[in-house]
């Protein structure tokens, strides 16, 4: 099951989306000067399923995109828990993105949402918006996934 510390609307997360990020907690991935480690632990989190579909509609007026910022424990009923949120936002007009921290390719159960950022922070090679970062966002059009992560770049 899925857990998150708090939602919060941002501008910078997808560019040209106003996205409802969803910070799920119990991240194992360990990024050094992660930039927002309480996401490790366990503390200041509630169940997202008591909480998602309220959310939903609290933000949708405000929102285009659903942004989970992590994967949780990355089990498969954590996998499926977020395909089950994402298809119900598509259903509802909504975008859907995926912050993983893990230095992957894409996996066949992420195809459901509509950006993937992939990659874990390293300090020496900086955030999304340096030219010489590690992690890449990806952005789907049709059947394909393409490398956006120079519109983040000044």
């Amino acid at each position: 099951m899925l857990y998150f510390a708090e939602a919060a609307l941002s501008l910078k997360e997808i560019p040209n989306e106003v996205s409802l990020c969803i910070y799920i907690t119990r991240c194992s991935n360990n990024c050094e000067r992660c930039h927002y480690s309480q996401l490790q632990g366990r503390s200041y989190e509630g169940l997202l399923k008591d909480s998602f579909y309220d959310l939903i509609e609290l933000y949708s007026s405000q929102a285009s995109c659903i942004c989970f910022m992590g994967e949780g424990e990355n089990k498969l009923v954590d996998m499926l828990e977020m395909i089950e949120y994402s298809t119900y936002s598509h259903k509802k007009g909504l975008k859907t993105a995926l912050y993983s921290g893990r230095n992957i390719e894409i996996e066949e159960w992420m195809w459901v949402f509509d950006y993937i950022k992939l990659g874990e922070y390293s300090i020496e090679k900086g955030a999304l918006t340096e030219k010489s970062t590690n992690q890449v966002l990806f952005q789907k059009e049709g059947h394909e996934y393409f490398d956006i992560t120079c519109l983040f770049w000044r």
